[in-house]
C-alpha cells in the first residue's frame, strides 16, 4: 500500500474509498479529498458509500490511467470479485466495476476526487 501523499493519485483514490467505509466518521477527510465543486453532489457521502458497498468483493488497481489527452485527470479503478491479491505480470485488460475520477489541482498542489462510478470526461472535470 502506498504511503499517503496528496501528490499520488493512487493514494488519494485508495484513501477516499477506505474513508467511504464510514462516511459519518470520516466526513471531514472525505470533504478534504474531494474537489470543492463536487461537495454539493457528494452531500454527506452516504450515496457514494452505498455505491461502493454495492460492489461485491471490491479491490483496487495499483495504478491509475490518465485521461487521453489530459494528464491532469486520472482514473482509479475499482475491481469487483477480488477475493485475493494478485499482480498482473503483463499488460492485460482487467474488468472493473467503477472508477474514481481524480483531477490534479495546481492551486492546491494535489490530486482531488471529483466523482465515483462511471468515467467523467476530462472536459467535464473542473481544473
Amino acid at each position: 500500500m502506498p504511503e499517503f501523499s496528496f501528490q499520488d493519485p493512487v493514494a488519494v483514490g485508495m484513501m477516499f474509498c477506505n474513508a467511504l467505509d464510514d462516511p459519518k466518521e470520516y466526513h471531514v477527510a472525505l470533504s478534504r479529498l474531494a474537489t470543492p465543486e463536487s461537495l454539493l453532489a457528494f452531500g454527506d457521502f452516504a450515496e457514494a458509500s452505498a455505491f461502493l458497498a454495492s460492489i461485491e468483493d471490491p479491490g483496487y488497481g495499483s495504478q491509475v490511467n490518465r485521461a487521453h489527452g489530459d494528464d491532469d485527470v486520472a482514473y482509479f479503478k475499482i475491481l469487483a470479485g477480488t477475493t485475493d491479491s494478485f499482480q498482473a505480470l503483463e499488460d492485460q485488460v482487467l474488468p472493473f466495476a467503477a472508477v474514481v475520477t481524480l483531477v490534479w489541482r495546481p492551486e492546491f498542489g494535489e490530486w482531488r476526487v471529483h466523482g465515483i462510478g462511471n468515467y467523467i470526461r476530462p472536459e467535464d472535470v473542473p481544473h
